[in-house]
């Protein structure tokens, strides 16, 4: 039996109700017991998804997109980010694992699908056209790129396009409230920071900041443009896509048959793997999405040259320990590639291929009929097998 929109929140702690309502900015004055928590949300969703839908993440609404045109209970796996989703946090879909194990499965219940099927197509529409989509990528980008932002720097960065006082006014009201701004923002040592989700540990980055690059003093300048093409496809955001370095590790990752999202999850965990101080372990993590691929590759010459585009693109992005600063800029963080790093690895695929053909001589060998020492030599000289290439075991 399907269960109503009421049942299903019924099933839920009083606290998760006052987050989702909190979350919506749709928390009643007096809040009451349980029950009428569940009422007053229970109405809050049912009587415009629309208003509700449009206060989600895109990341979000395109994750329902999906559900929605899979239909009701029908599961759908995605490749899990960094952090959960809005609406797996607010359990408006129902989770378990994939076929594969590094796969998440998500399926949407009916009386939710019931809900939002008419409208989410009209709702992403919306925000395509209407800017806000674009808004939310610029702040999700800034983020992003400098890891952990005073919320001062991060309002110059996302304000630095609007020329006149008008636009940035009509900016400021459509961010206002944004849940960027709420879900985002962390206060560290008094101060007001918005923090990138993707970022573990704020105060472990921060001692390193202070610890091991006190001479990087200033956040670097990033420019508009850039930061919204950081904050693209989220969650698997990676930045700068559209300079030379970028454009040149896509070219790299799809050669290699990285294609679709599994191409865009790819480019994150490069970007995210760049932000690590250089040593042998962090090298390994930044070249997996060639370590994983070796056998795709010619041979290690074709390696070393794919790990430099890779090295080439970590030294040019915005580091997080260097305020938003790149290994390029100020000469730290430089990921080099040691002279035969990472050889072993085609030196055991040249093992295997060896045995392998060991193996391929040995069956074709094993199959030759044995030929009877009186019996013409199969070699085609006319002598009897004992008399000819027989006499070497004779």
């Amino acid at each position: 039996m399907q269960r109503s929109i009421k049942e299903l929140l019924s099933l839920r702690s009083r606290e998760e109700i006052l987050a989702t309502l909190d979350y919506f900015n749709a928390l009643p004055r007096r809040q009451g017991g349980k029950d009428d928590l569940v009422k007053a949300l229970t109405s809050y969703l049912s009587s415009d998804p629309k208003l509700w839908l449009g206060q989600l993440m895109e990341c979000d609404l395109r994750m329902l997109q999906k559900l929605c045109h899979a239909g009701p209970d029908n599961s759908v796996d995605f490749i899990p980010a960094d952090f959960p989703s809005v609406v797996e946090v607010l359990r408006f879909v129902d989770t378990g694992k994939g076929d594969r194990d590094d796969m998440l499965r998500l399926s949407l219940p009916p009386a939710f699908y019931e809900l939002i099927a008419n409208d989410i197509d009209a709702v992403i529409e919306s925000k395509e056209c209407d800017g806000s989509f674009k808004i939310e990528r610029l702040m999700l980008g800034a983020i992003n790129a400098y890891g952990v932002v005073p919320l001062r720097t991060f309002v110059d960065t996302i304000c630095s396009d609007f020329n006149t006082v008008a636009d940035l006014r009509n900016f400021g009201r459509a961010i206002s409230g944004h849940p960027i701004l709420r879900t985002y923002q962390e206060e560290y040592m008094g101060e007001a920071y918005m923090v990138s989700p993707d970022v573990e540990d704020i105060d472990l980055l921060m001692k390193e900041r202070r610890q091991k690059y006190k001479s990087v003093r200033h956040y670097a300048k990033i420019s508009a443009a850039n930061a919204v093409a950081c904050g693209e496809n989220s969650p698997f955001c990676s930045y700068g896509r559209d300079s030379a370095e970028g454009k040149a590790l896509f070219e790299m990752l799809e050669s290699i048959g990285y294609i679709g999202d599994e191409l865009i999850y790819t480019a994150h965990l490069v970007w995210i793997n760049s932000q690590y101080t250089p040593n042998d372990h962090n090298l390994s993590l930044l070249l997996s999405p060639l370590t994983e691929a070796v056998e795709d590759l010619a041979d290690y010459e074709q390696f070393v040259q794919f790990a430099r585009v890779i090295l080439d693109y970590a030294n040019s992005a915005p580091k997080w320990l260097l305020k938003g600063n790149s290994s390029n800029a100020t000469g730290l963080m430089r990921y080099e590639m040691p002279e035969g790093a990472f050889i072993e690895l085609f030196d055991e695929n040249e093992a295997a291929e060896r045995e392998e053909e060991v193996m391929r001589l040995f069956d074709s060998v094993n199959k030759v009929r044995p030929v009877h020492p009186d019996e013409p030599c199969p070699c085609g000289s006319g002598l009897s097998y004992r008399l000819c290439h027989g006499r070497h075991f004779s």
